[in-house]
């Protein structure tokens, strides 16, 4: 069974209540893997029972502080954890981003406490960048300008385990970004930070997706502002499920 926790689910607006910034955990075959680290991010998924110690990657769709500004105290959290229960286990997690100096700057921080870090920097790529035990494969979008040499500086990722699709927007330009992967999917994570929920929802029928479930999260104002009202919405719209993230939700798929 997959189990997703919803860490965070606000954009980077000023701070909102009960809210904090994006990030999310696939939770599969006793193994943590980490999207986005927006602030406070491991002390949720410390304090709803899961074991740090099993992360064994970290994707980062992009470089905005909502999205990584939980990183270093993500690594410290394990770091205490692991001192705690004393254990003796060799320890790394990959951090696969498309903005490496900024994670370089992140271990130099941690390297000035007594929990230095040593774990491999990985610069995004498009295609698969991870194929076991689960798939990821990532897509470059324009939610930010490309490189002086044309890369993708801004990424959404497709996910498969146990036979299930997950497809995460990260922050997109538009959803049309997405298309190909919102085609089929048994869950899309669609940020609306930076669109109008119900016109998304039209584009995807309209296409004739077929979602097993929507989740928005990263909310702007629009879903902050009337969650029930935006959902309520979206739902007379869709043919499948529609919801809206909250801080600390669980998904079973």
């Amino acid at each position: 069974m997959i189990e997703i926790f919803l860490l965070g689910s606000c954009s980077g607006t000023e701070p909102q209540p009960g809210r904090h910034h994006t990030s999310w955990v696939l939770h599969f075959n006793n193994e943590l893997f980490w999207f986005d680290a927006g602030e406070n991010c491991s002390y949720t998924a410390h304090l709803a029972g899961l074991d740090l110690r099993t992360s064994r990657a970290v994707f980062l769709s992009h470089s905005h502080l909502d999205h990584v500004g939980g990183l270093a105290n993500l690594f410290w959290t394990i770091a205490k954890v692991r001192r705690l229960n004393k254990d003796p286990r060799e320890f790394e997690l990959p951090v696969h981003t498309a903005a490496p100096a900024q994670t370089e700057a992140v271990f130099r921080l941690l390297a000035e406490t007594e929990f230095p870090c040593t774990s491999p920097i990985v610069p995004l790529r498009e295609g698969v960048i991870l194929s076991a035990p689960i798939e990821v494969e990532a897509r470059g979008n324009t939610h930010l300008p490309p490189t002086p040499a044309g890369e993708p500086r801004s990424y959404s990722f497709r996910i498969t385990a146990d036979g299930k699709t997950i497809v995460y927007s990260g922050d997109v330009r538009s959803i049309q970004e997405l298309d190909g992967w919102t085609d089929r999917c048994d869950l899309l994570l669609m940020e609306s930070g930076h669109h109008q929920p119900c016109e998304v929802c039209r584009y995807l029928t309209e296409r004739g997706a077929k979602a097993g479930r929507l989740v928005f999260l990263h909310h702007g104002r629009t879903m902050l502002a009337d969650p029930e009202g935006v959902v309520a919405a979206c739902r007379e719209i869709t043919p499948f499920p529609v919801d809206a993230a909250f801080d600390g939700m669980k998904i079973e798929l």
